[in-house]
């Protein structure tokens, strides 16, 4: 699967979260002005997506335990 990148009009936060064998990517824009987190494991699927950097463990545990995005 490819790495899609943010769609345009999203800004890149920084930093980026390494979590193990994952990767977030925050990004905001006028629909999310919080702030939202995109995961992605390191051979370039996308995990989900969290709206709080607190959640990106939660995130992950899904997809590791078999929940899709």
């Amino acid at each position: 699967m490819a790495i899609l990148p943010p769609p345009t009009g999203n800004t890149v936060m920084d930093p980026v979260i390494r979590s193990g064998r994952y990767l977030a990517v925050g990004t905001t824009s006028h629909l999310h002005l919080r702030g939202c987190w995109h995961v992605w494991s390191t051979d370039g699927a996308y995990i989900g997506y969290a709206t709080d950097p607190g959640l990106i463990s939660l995130v992950i545990a899904r997809y590791e335990n078999g929940h899709t995005p």
